[in-house]
């Protein structure tokens, strides 16, 4: 007589997500904290130095209730867990709010008719607000993943609504509206362009550093010097070269150079096993003549969206003409031209150093199994270790899409336009506004995108592979 089977024993329920105290903690303080501080800097003009305005001293209605919130907030990290899930969302839309709320009234009670040129801007006890809410926004989302969308949508209510309609930041974009979307849409366009041409170079150079031990030296320590020089030093040493390339090279010329490489390049590599030296030669040339002739088409494309969307002149018939200078594309030692090369190459480390991480990290029998498959070598890397080193090439990538868009502000000192356009001149200026007029929309776009590549990255990893997911 056969013994039935014992009996599996229940799978335990999982613990029921909480708060993360400390977290909160650290939110309640700066919060609670930033309601002590100036809140608005308030200035007759916009030249002259702000008077910081606290929340007691500004005496806005229901002002107490921030301090209120937050401190409700904070005490919700040791209720039970299920009053978590219901008070701590809606007490920190109620604090995005709020804060958001309380800006706008500051501005609206500060400028008055009898005083148009007031300037009402955000100060300390602001910042340290959005701080507070940006890491509440961690602590919360451990009961209710959403609270951050719900939370940044609660905060751009008063400005939807006009509650922001005196604050100097608007009174800024105001005057300069006209000029305000050309410019942002020219700091996008560089910033996506050079991300690509990184992208596009910096792959390559990843893979054939995690392939070659002779190779990978040279190619991270390359890269990694390209970010030791500065910024406005590598912009002025480009100057005269482009300056030079736009009045003496002709379209023609430098197509049949940077063609001629390419061609040369991709020959030698071909050519490989009789010349031990063909592969990394033939590869450097490739390289060096397929991104000349991306940053032409680059610098071209450019100059469509200017024409297309911000109103530019655009490419004429006669830059196609393989007579026309070099200069008909956009290639100048003022301009968009030694931007966008400097864009592209600073972009490289975190692209270069990611794919060759990723692809370094891929455990050994996954190529073996797929060499054990019969697939060929461009087969193992396309269809077995990339797409295990991909959660890794898309963090190259934000990290570069992060740093490309910051250092683009600079692109305005060589007249290449731009955010950094209002950067350079509230500094000038002394006009802290405008300063936030070209510095908020930067920072916004980049973590908007940088978001967006996070997804595409989740989206593309095979399933397996997520993080928080179980391959069986």
């Amino acid at each position: 007589m056969s013994t039935p089977a014992p009996a599996l024993a229940p799978v335990p329920d999982a613990p029921p997500r909480t708060l993360v105290r400390p977290v909160l903690l650290l939110a309640g303080v700066l919060g609670l904290l930033a309601c002590t501080v100036s809140w608005v800097d308030f200035r007759p003009n916009r030249l002259v130095q702000g008077e910081g305005r606290t929340l007691a001293a500004l005496g806005l209605p229901l002002w107490w209730g921030l301090p209120l919130a937050w401190a409700a907030l904070l005490a919700c990290g040791w209720l039970a867990a299920r009053w978590q899930r219901v008070l701590a969302p809606l007490l920190y839309v109620a604090t995005a709010y709020g804060v958001s709320h309380l800006l706008g009234a500051a501005a609206t009670t500060l400028v008055s008719e009898d005083n148009p040129f007031a300037r009402v801007s955000p100060a300390a006890g602001l910042w340290l607000s959005v701080a507070a809410l940006y890491v509440a926004g961690f602590a919360v989302s451990r009961v209710w993943r959403p609270v951050g969308l719900a939370g940044a949508l609660a905060f751009v209510l008063p400005p939807l609504l006009g509650g922001w309609n005196t604050l100097g930041l608007v009174q800024e974009y105001r005057n300069v509206a006209d000029t305000f979307w050309p410019q942002l849409g020219t700091h996008a366009a560089l910033s996506v362009i050079a991300l690509v041409l990184a992208a596009l170079l910096g792959l390559p150079l990843g893979i054939a550093a995690a392939r070659s031990e002779r190779l990978a030296g040279g190619v991270l320590g390359f890269a990694s010097f390209l970010q030791t020089v500065p910024s406005v030093a590598l912009f002025g040493l480009l100057l005269p070269v482009f300056s030079a390339l736009g009045r003496g090279v002709s379209v023609g010329t430098f197509l049949a150079w940077a063609g001629g490489a390419l061609a040369l390049g991709v020959g030698l590599t071909r050519l490989r096993r009789l010349a031990p030296l063909g592969g990394p030669v033939g590869g450097l040339l490739a390289l060096l003549g397929g991104q000349a002739l991306l940053l032409l088409a680059g610098l071209g494309l450019l100059q469509v969206v200017q024409s297309a969307w911000l109103g530019g002149d655009g490419l004429s018939r006669d830059a196609f003409s393989p007579s026309a200078p070099l200069g008909a594309w956009g290639v100048r030692g003022i301009g968009a031209a030694p931007a966008l090369l400097a864009l592209t190459l600073y972009a490289l480390l975190p692209i270069v150093v990611n794919t060759f991480v990723g692809l370094r990290g891929v455990p050994s029998g996954i190529p073996d199994a797929a060499r054990g498959l019969g697939m060929t070598p461009a087969q193992v890397l396309w269809r077995a270790e990339l797409p295990v080193a991909l959660p890794y090439v898309f963090e190259g990538l934000r990290s570069a899409l992060v740093l490309t868009f910051g250092i683009a502000t600079i692109a305005a000192l060589i007249g290449a336009g731009g955010l950094g356009f209002f950067i350079q001149r509230g500094v000038e200026g002394n006009v802290p506004d405008l300063v936030l007029l070209g510095a908020l929309p930067i920072v916004l776009i980049a973590l908007l995108l940088s978001e967006g590549l996070r997804r595409l990255g989740g989206w593309l990893t095979p399933k397996g592979l997520r993080a928080g997911e179980n391959p069986v």
